[in-house]
């Protein structure tokens, strides 16, 4: 089940009903059905259904960042847990590899460590710019280079 939502083809001026929503996200009419008892907002009291365009791409914007942690530069988001955490006694171990990202040419740089929660294997990406901030933010336990 996608939790992100093609609105890509949503018209803000236009109306839909809850048939085409559907079929234009492409997700269940039942879905929607459920949207509007969470808050989607129907046109006047309309039946069948019907919604405006700019209306269904709010609610659907509002829908997905409230999915989204911020993180704070010591946490992990753990997805068995489902919220931010930090690593078990701070520690961390880096895996460097050889792929560069962004314009400047930095390595990419994976920071890996154990849920401090359920023991789970937590990453976080970052690139070999941080990594100063990141050898003060954490017990660096190890750090391996890996060729890709």
């Amino acid at each position: 089940m996608s939790k992100t939502y093609k609105t890509k083809n949503i018209k803000t001026r236009e109306s839909y009903t809850t048939k085409r929503i559907a079929q234009e996200i492409g997700v269940h009419q039942r879905t929607v059905q459920e949207w509007i008892k969470q808050g989607l907002t129907p046109i006047e009291n309309s039946r069948p259904y019907y919604f405006m365009g700019y209306e269904l791409k709010k609610f659907l914007e509002e829908k997905q960042k409230s999915r989204k942690t911020k993180l704070q530069p010591d946490e992990f988001y753990c997805t068995k847990c489902r919220e931010a955490v930090r690593p078990t006694d701070n520690d961390a171990w880096l895996v460097i590899s050889q792929r560069t990202i962004g314009k400047q040419g930095f390595k990419a740089v994976t920071i890996k460590g154990i849920c401090e929660n359920c023991n789970s294997k937590i990453n976080r990406f970052s690139h070999s710019g941080n990594l100063k901030a990141i050898r003060e933010t954490f017990n660096i336990v190890d750090i391996e280079e890996v060729k890709q």
